[in-house]
């Protein structure tokens, strides 16, 4: 804007320059001469402005290389044919497997998820999904600056259904895969899942898991639940829970979803 701000400002100054120095006798062909001047310095403005905004799809390249760096050189062509895709807050994402459970109703069909139950706390879990991640540099100290991730995400609603003060920290919960790892949930990644509930409140979030092995080809995880307890007496409501989930890759996923 600036850019063209000037240059209508020079035009204008040339413009005046010139009618000064006609007489009456080419008032006409000044006039003509005016006319066309004030078409060029507008076809100009116009091809400058252009220039200076790009396309939509420039525009929100330059955006996300302002913010991200480069998206759309982000990922490599070898990354792309993996099926990576490029994410504003975390880089390259692709999903590696879906978890499913009978127990708690994730189990391809649309019938009701089945809470899990701790005394007067109820925990649905929504969904399991293990997802592979190429953090940006904003995301890398999240993951260690690790070059690339595989982690298994828990999404879970919680509700307690009683007015006494609960304290559950399924953000604290560990998770065993069958390929021999044990690792204990991230509570850097993981948000607004656990922690005190003050009566008849809910919470929701999701509880994140990184594997150290970002190549471990996992078919099943493990998650093991400590119980809620009484904020006030720490008594326990209900045991501890271990839920099995079988993870199925993409396309079978899809399969067995019916779609």
């Amino acid at each position: 804007m600036k850019k063209i701000c000037l240059l209508l400002l020079f035009t204008v100054f040339l413009l005046l320059g010139a009618c000064s120095s006609n007489d009456a006798t080419t008032t006409t062909k000044g006039e003509e001469t005016k006319q066309t001047a004030k078409e060029e310095t507008k076809n100009n403005a116009v091809k400058q402005k252009e220039e200076d905004v790009g396309t939509a799809e420039q525009e929100e390249i330059a955006a996300n290389e302002d913010a991200y760096g480069p998206a759309e050189n982000f990922l490599t062509e070898e990354e792309k044919k993996e099926g990576f895709k490029y994410r504003d807050d975390f880089g390259g994402t692709r999903d590696y497997g879906f978890g499913y459970n009978d127990e708690v109703g994730i189990d391809g069909t649309d019938n009701p998820l089945k809470p899990v139950k701790f005394g007067p706390v109820n925990m649905t879990i929504e969904n399991v999904t293990v997802a592979d991640i190429i953090p940006n540099s904003d995301t890398a100290s999240m993951f260690d600056d690790r070059d690339r991730v595989r982690a298994v995400i828990m999404t879970v609603k919680i509700e307690n259904t009683s007015e006494q003060d609960v304290s559950f920290f399924p953000d604290s919960s560990v998770m065993t895969t069958d390929t021999g790892e044990q690792v204990d949930a991230d509570s850097w990644m993981s948000n607004e899942a656990g922690g005190d509930m003050l009566g008849k409140v809910k919470k929701e979030g999701q509880i994140w898991y990184v594997l150290k092995d970002e190549k471990a080809d996992i078919k099943k995880v493990k998650f093991v639940i400590d119980p809620p307890y009484l904020t006030d007496s720490m008594d326990d409501l209900g045991q501890q829970k271990r839920l099995e989930f079988e993870i199925l890759d993409p396309k079978a996923a899809k399969k067995k979803d019916g779609q």
